[in-house]
């Protein structure tokens, strides 16, 4: 059998995996393989012995399928010279592992045993040991897998549609009792993409006068003739799919939409998470079988990176493509480090249990920072150059070697300042040469002694360093990940194509690898390589900033990975870019990792804080060559209503108007143009001309209705919703429009965007005080650079200062160099 992996998920009784191959010449099919995971417990062999006794237990064996125990020799850590022996279980119904797992470790009283191999992805297991990944095109002969020919950067043609659903509400609501009225099916493009206005290839319109059984035998009819190999949701996994489940229970009738008429049933529960200080809702998981369903509401990875994004990581993952569609670029960067600990003979322990090293309070002063950041000047600025460090953190790992195991090594000695020749190049091919040369030459006695090393990298300001003998497990990971996307950003050809999708994705995962060197679940983290990651970053900005200054730029502000440089030579416009470039490559030569030329901007503006007046480290606005450039104000922030975000947009564009490249700076004319916006926008609002659709906004739900200690607009808006049978967990988002600020009736405060949308929308004005303060305070974030404040947005006037009569000039408006 010839064919393209699609899909890998264990059988329903838990002996065998299902594989699935598209693109053979019979079609889509299914290989039923044999095949069941291990786990390795760790202890004394005393311990061991009983351990396997009592597994031995007719009772024990037939409730878990165990299967054969045997000991076995493994490395149990990234630092392990040597190997230990560990029990090693077969467990025949891979849905038991974890049961199995968590009685051997009650049994141990949770401190006798560690556990190993637990929770790795059964199919990303059963790739490995296949030496097989997603989309790889294979021949099964039976027995083994065999690769066939097949190009890196294509993946397989496949049918993609989109399910849209429509319902039968009174209100609008959609709640457990709302009914699904309507299904269309269209077509999608290869990046899971389609045109919601476009004619749908197939509709189904549920009778009401007919029983539901119906209507799903037609759907199951309907999948089996279009019998695509993806399907796209939006809130399949949360509300579609959950409904036509109730549908078939009323019907007691079996229903799926698998290939294989496996019933569509949740793997997993909806539950609450929490994520860097934020509540986070994560719906329940329902897969197909013979089919990737996709939910893009709940797939932070597609939203990003599309469906080629998705292929992108499933290959790098050796995952199931829809399996790692619900996870966080966190969770698949973890999965790539299972992977590769796995290709290296390291098990994978079930939970962490590597304290954080002793320190003594001063250095643990000096250890525990962040990334540099600058207190940026507000004002604004003209022919500004931006330079990004492409991927600093994860470059900083990979070429200052720093992982678990690399990191204040016993075998190596440092005592000079780093030099850039110790650096280990960036490229992996290159990086594996380096360390091949490395152990060529090293001298007697390595390994068994702390031997002194010009090539092993102190910390700057730590008093640690990182190993020049072994290649460090993190920067084996990242540094193809990096070169791949530096390939793939060569191949766009266009912003959004398929490889700028899948470099998009890689993007994601290069971001969360540094934080997840410092996560206290991080089963290869260590928050000395955070901190040590962090001490390279700071040194890294220093370092530049001094050599822009020695070559004649002005710092405006830095940001951990970027710098924003203003010519302080007279340069010509050509000799400026020139320079900067000369400069960029300069600044790569010496600390080893690229810095890009990211623009050059005819103006830009860096907003200053509300609170204290002086520069916000995150919010400004530019333009340039490449266009408009936001960063931190309400057009970026996914709670802003649409009209508030459609203000600022047109106030830039007017300050772009009043702008050109002899004269960068908008002139005070069209700061003039944007408070005259400002209150265009007020009076239409007054007059009632702005949709209530348009001034809906959105707040993210952080406890249970009843938990709250103040009655807030997002309380009221809850409390809306439970009156029409409708709760919003902790986690989920609920967006309202406001008609009563301070109101004395909580639920009428707000109306919610169901109702607005609803057959029946009711009536109601916006509350123009509450609107009003939001539009002066997007406003305000514009004009604020140019020395304007709350006070002088509302009067829609700039107050005439001493300064400005002095100059007889135009009134100021803030740093202009």
């Amino acid at each position: 059998m010839i064919g393209t992996i699609l899909d890998v998920q264990p059988a329903p009784n838990g002996t065998s995996l299902d594989v699935w191959l598209v693109g053979g010449v019979n079609g889509s099919m299914k290989l039923n393989i044999p095949w069941c995971p291990s786990l390795h417990v760790h202890a004394t062999r005393q311990r061991l012995q009983h351990l396997c006794s009592w597994l031995e237990q007719p009772e024990i064996r037939d409730r878990f399928g165990l299967g054969l125990m045997r000991m076995h020799r493994s490395r149990l850590s990234l630092d392990a010279s040597e190997v230990d022996e560990v029990l090693e279980i077969d467990v025949h119904n891979c849905w038991h592992l974890k049961k199995v797992a968590t009685h051997i470790e009650s049994r141990g009283q949770y401190k006798h045993y560690t556990l190993y191999s637990v929770d790795a992805h059964l199919a990303q297991r059963f790739l490995l040991e296949h030496r097989v990944k997603p989309f790889q095109k294979v021949r099964w002969d039976g027995h083994v897998f065999h690769s066939e020919p097949n190009k890196e950067d294509e993946f397989p043609d496949l049918t993609i549609v989109h399910m849209g659903f429509s319902y039968q509400t009174v209100n609008g609501f959609h709640n457990d009792e709302a009914e699904v009225e309507r299904i269309e099916f269209r077509t999608c493009s290869s990046d899971g993409t389609c045109d919601a206005s476009s004619i749908p290839s197939v509709t189904l319109v549920r009778n009401p006068n007919t029983c539901a059984s119906h209507f799903l035998q037609r759907l199951e009819k309907a999948m089996q003739e279009i019998d695509p190999d993806v399907v796209v949701t939006h809130g399949g996994d949360g509300l579609h799919l959950p409904a036509l489940m109730r549908m078939a229970a009323k019907c007691a009738m079996p229903f799926s939409l698998s290939r294989d008429g496996r019933p569509l049933e949740a793997r997993t529960s909806a539950r609450t998470i929490h994520s860097y200080g934020q509540t986070l809702h994560k719906d329940g998981y329902i897969p197909l079988y013979g089919r990737l369903h996709i939910d893009r509401v709940g797939s932070f990875i597609v939203r990003e990176g599309g469906l080629q994004g998705l292929f992108e990581l499933a290959r790098h993952s050796q995952q199931s493509p829809q399996d790692i569609s619900r996870l966080s670029p966190g969770s698949v960067i973890s999965a790539i480090q299972m992977r590769t600990a796995m290709e290296d003979g390291v098990l994978v322990p079930w939970k962490k249990n590597r304290p954080e090293d002793t320190k003594t309070a001063w250095a643990l002063l000096h250890a525990d920072r962040g990334g540099l950041y600058l207190d940026s000047q507000p004002g604004v600025y003209e022919q500004v150059i931006e330079l990004d460090f492409a991927s600093l953190f994860p470059s900083i790992i990979a070429t200052r070697n720093i992982s678990t195991e690399t990191l204040n090594c016993p075998c190596c000695q440092t005592d000079h300042a780093a030099s850039s020749d110790a650096f280990v190049p960036l490229h992996p091919d290159e990086a594996e040469r380096t360390f091949s040369e490395r152990h060529v030459r090293r001298h007697l006695g390595a390994g068994l002694f702390p031997v002194r090393s010009a090539q092993a990298l102190p910390v700057p300001g730590l008093s640690s360093h990182t190993c020049a003998r072994v290649h460090g497990f993190l920067g084996r990971i990242v540094a193809p990940l990096i070169e791949r996307r530096r390939l793939l950003k060569t191949k766009v050809k266009v912003k959004g194509d398929s490889f700028d999708q899948q470099q998009n994705a890689l993007k994601w995962l290069l971001v969360t690898c540094f934080g997840y060197t410092g996560y206290k679940n991080a089963r290869f983290g260590r928050i000395e390589a955070h901190e040590a990651i962090c001490a390279w970053a700071r040194d890294i900005l220093l370092e530049t900033i001094q050599m822009a200054e020695e070559d004649g730029w002005g710092v405006l502000h830095a940001i951990v990975d970027c710098v924003w440089i203003q010519d302080q030579r007279q340069r010509t416009p050509e000799e400026r870019v020139q320079d900067a470039h000369a400069f960029a490559k300069r600044v790569s030569q010496r600390v080893g990792i690229p810095l890009e030329y990211e623009d050059l901007y005819r103006f830009i503006g860096f907003v200053p804080s509300r609170v204290h007046g002086a520069g916000s480290l995150t919010k400004y606005w530019a333009y340039g060559r490449h266009g408009l450039k936001v960063r931190g104000i309400e057009e970026r922030q996914h709670s802003t209503c649409a009209w508030i975000a459609h203000l600022q947009r047109q106030a830039l564009q007017l300050l772009i108007e009043h702008s050109d490249d002899q004269q960068g700076i908008p002139s005070f004319d069209g700061q003039i143009a944007v408070a005259r916006l400002l209150r265009q926008h007020l009076d239409a609002l007054e007059k009632n001309e702005v949709n209530l659709l348009n001034l809906v906004v959105s707040r993210r739900i952080q406890r249970e209705l009843g938990d709250f200690d103040v009655a807030t607009l997002a309380h009221a808006a809850l409390l809306r919703g439970r009156l029409q049978g409708v709760t919003v967990p902790p986690g989920g988002k609920v967006r309202f429009a406001v008609i009563a600020s301070k109101g004395t009736v909580q639920h009428e405060r707000v109306l919610l965007v169901e109702e607005l949308n609803g057959p029946h929308p009711p009536s109601g004005r916006p509350d123009i005080e509450h609107y009003t303060a939001l539009a002066i305070r997007a406003i305000w974030a514009i004009l604020a650079p140019f020395g304007w404040d709350e006070e002088e947005v509302s009067m829609g006037q700039k107050r005439i200062t001493l300064e400005s009569f002095k100059s007889q000039d135009e009134p100021s408006f803030g740093p202009t160099t």
